[in-house]
């Protein structure tokens, strides 16, 4: 069986006292009535005076008392007949006003219907149910843009895109303008129409700057326009109030300075100062690092390169060994190689067993005409790892020294690891 319900106690003394006081209360108003009918008994029988009313050639006497009696009578059917022509004349406004409580709580009714439908995934039957709560007539406005706004997004979940932002349109409280604006911005880059949706997001965050959903919103429409500064611009109020987590504030921060490190056009002072500007967390980053030694590589600015990716081995650190930069720095053309050869041995005496470290120091011998070292370098590489571009250097030294047939055997062993 199931629980019974709590039944609410009320003590015996409470329960005497509440039958007790009708019974006090009908015999003080029993005796206040009959003192009042002694008193008007009183009145008439000892009273001796009377009301003389002239109107030639009439005249009328009455006693004072029927004269009061025949007053107060008078007032209380005047009172009477002033209320019922009051509430006849309040009728219709209560009528209209009972008829509008209705349709408000059928707008009401149906927007919660409609909400219920969208959260069950009910994406059609919530639009059906939101578009009767719009169309009410007697509807709060509030009511109404809400219901637009479930609508809109009905609309958009269940694929009928083109009917959504018209829904948003119908929005016009000044109150509803964020949350219009907002979900506008979110369903025009699911479509893909991010440069729509960002001079709204431009708006929403000068007005709400502490808005998350907006601010990432921002974001990924930015991202989208390749607008990278203003990527970083507004990664700076997220992560500082901390409302992206910094793992993925970091992972868009480094994406948006590459890009914004290759968007640049080929200067090197631009491209130098570009590097410099980026955050110190992404600064020695071996994809930023990569390329902003590439592009001044292509410009013919081996000097600053070789500066760029020795400073970044640096930062980094030993635990932090890239050998990426290694093979960049290889084609870091200086006037002089006889430091880079000096520095990139320092590397090697903490990174022996590196075959790409191995074979940079190769490729540099080369440019010095230190066959010698050269030859020893790219065949302990070769050794550790066999590469297809080791093995083609190993070819051109070996053409150089006069050893074709060691070249040919070589060329062969790149072709074999090409296929």
């Amino acid at each position: 069986m199931p629980p019974a319900l709590p039944v609410p106690r009320v003590s015996a003394r409470n329960g005497s006292d509440l039958m007790m006081a009708r019974p006090i209360r009908w015999t003080l108003w029993f005796l206040a009535l009959s003192a009042l009918a002694v008193a008007i008994a009183l009145a008439g029988r000892y009273g001796s005076g009377y009301v003389v009313f002239v109107i030639p050639p009439w005249r009328m006497e009455l006693s004072v008392m029927l004269f009061v009696l025949l007053t107060l009578l008078s007032f209380g059917a005047v009172y009477m007949l002033l209320r019922l022509t009051g509430s006849a004349m309040r009728l219709p406004r209560a009528l209209k006003s009972k008829r509008n409580e209705r349709e408000r709580a059928k707008s009401r009714n149906a927007l919660y219907a409609s909400m219920k439908a969208l959260f069950s995934g009910q994406f059609r039957d919530a639009e059906r149910h939101a578009r009767t709560a719009m169309s009410a007539e007697m509807a709060h406005e509030g009511t109404r843009d809400l219901a637009a706004a479930v609508a809109a997004w009905s609309a958009h979940e269940g694929g009928n895109l083109d009917a959504a932002v018209p829904y948003l349109e119908r929005i016009r409280d000044a109150k509803s303008v964020e949350m219009r604006d907002a979900s506008k911005a979110y369903m025009l880059l699911a479509e893909g129409r991010a440069h729509d949706a960002l001079p709204l997001l431009k708006d929403l965050a000068v007005n709400a700057p502490k808005n998350p959903g907006v601010l990432k919103m921002k974001v990924e429409a930015e991202m989208a326009e390749k607008a990278w500064e203003d990527v970083l611009a507004t990664l700076g109020p997220l992560t500082r109030a901390g409302l992206m987590p910094a793992p993925a504030a970091q992972q868009i921060r480094l994406n948006a300075e590459l890009n914004l490190i290759k968007s640049k056009p080929a200067n090197r002072e631009v491209i130098l100062s570009t590097w410099k500007s980026v955050s110190s967390e992404s600064r020695y980053d071996t994809a930023i690092v990569g390329t902003v030694a590439t592009r001044l590589i292509a410009l013919g600015c081996g000097v600053d390169a070789q500066r760029v990716i020795e400073e970044a081995v640096d930062a980094r650190g030993a635990e932090r060994w890239d050998s990426g930069l290694a093979a960049i720095y290889a084609d870091c053309k200086a006037e002089f190689t006889l430091p880079q050869i000096e520095r990139a041995e320092g590397w090697l005496r903490q990174h022996a067993r590196d075959p790409v470290l191995l074979a940079t120091l190769g490729k540099l011998c080369m440019r010095q005409a230190l066959w010698g070292k050269a030859q020893s370098y790219l065949e302990a590489s070769v050794a550790l790892t066999p590469t297809l571009d080791a093995h083609m250097t190993l070819a051109t030294l070996m053409e150089q020294i006069g050893k074709r047939d060691e070249a040919i055997r070589h060329i062969r062993r790149s072709a074999e690891l090409a296929r």
